[in-house]
C-alpha cells in the first residue's frame, strides 16, 4: 500500500477535522457513497471533482458539478495543481484544506490561511477596582441657614371695604309681564263677514263656469223647465 503524502481536511463542512488521506493515484470527490472521498451535503454533486496524482502531485479538476469547485476562492475553469496549504470547496458550504501527510517544517504555505480567520478574542474583563461607580449624592446644607427671626412671615391677602355688606341690588327693576289682551267682540265680527265674502267669490266663480259651458241643463235639468 503506498503511504500518503497528502491529505484533505475538512475544515467547514457536515463532518469536521474529519481527514481523508490521498493515497490513490485517481481518487473522485461526490456525494455518492462508491466515490473514493465521500461528503455527504446538499451543495456536492454525486461526482463533484476528481484528483489525479501526476509527478508527485494531485492535480484538482471539476466534474462538471452544480455548484462548483473553488481553490482560495477562486472557481476552476480547468485542472490545477495543488499547492499545501491552499483551501478547497466545493460549492458554498464545504470547505477542505490540502495538507502534508508528513510533518515537513520547510514546507511552503501558499494562501487559505486567511480563509479561515480566528475566532476574535474576549474582551478582556474589567477588574473590580476599574468599575466605575457613581458618586454617592450628598444631601445640600446651607453654610448660612437664616435666623428664625427674620423668617418671612405670610402675607394676609386684604379685605374688600364692603366686607360684612349686602350690595346694594341695581335702581331699574325689571320688566313685569303683561297678561295678554282679549280680543273683543268686533275681532269676531270682521272675522264672519271675511268668511261669508269669501264664499260669495267662490260661489260666484262656480256659477260662471256653469254658464259658460252651458251646465245648467246637465245639472239642474229637474228642476228647470225646458231642459
Amino acid at each position: 500500500m503506498t503511504v500518503p503524502m497528502y491529505r484533505l481536511e475538512i475544515r467547514q463542512g457536515p463532518t469536521p477535522n474529519q481527514v481523508f488521506e490521498l493515497d490513490k493515484s485517481v481518487m473522485v470527490v461526490g456525494r455518492e457513497i462508491t466515490n473514493e472521498i465521500v461528503i455527504n451535503d446538499s451543495e456536492v454533486s454525486r461526482r463533484h471533482a476528481r484528483l489525479v496524482l501526476d509527478a508527485g502531485r494531485y492535480v484538482l479538476e471539476d466534474l462538471g458539478s452544480t455548484n462548483g469547485t473553488f481553490v482560495n476562492g477562486q472557481r476552476l475553469m480547468g485542472p490545477h495543481a495543488l499547492v499545501i496549504g491552499e483551501v478547497v470547496n466545493f460549492g458554498e458550504n464545504v470547505f477542505l484544506s490540502f495538507e502534508s501527510a508528513q510533518y515537513d517544517p520547510d514546507a511552503t504555505v501558499v494562501g487559505g490561511q486567511d480563509l479561515f480567520p480566528p475566532a476574535p478574542a474576549a474582551h478582556p474583563a474589567v477588574p473590580p477596582a476599574q468599575v466605575y461607580a457613581p458618586p454617592a449624592q450628598q444631601q445640600y446644607v446651607p453654610q448660612n441657614p437664616p435666623s428664625p427671626a427674620y423668617a418671612p412671615q405670610p402675607v394676609q391677602a386684604p379685605q374688600p371695604s364692603y366686607t360684612g355688606q349686602v350690595p346694594a341690588g341695581p335702581e331699574t327693576p325689571y320688566p313685569v309681564a303683561q297678561p295678554p289682551k282679549k280680543r273683543g267682540t268686533g275681532t269676531w265680527l270682521a272675522a264672519g263677514c271675511g268668511c261669508l265674502v269669501l264664499v260669495g267669490i267662490v260661489l260666484a266663480i262656480v256659477l260662471v263656469i256653469i254658464d259658460y259651458l252651458n251646465l245648467w241643463c246637465s245639472i239642474f235639468g229637474s228642476l228647470i223647465p225646458g231642459c
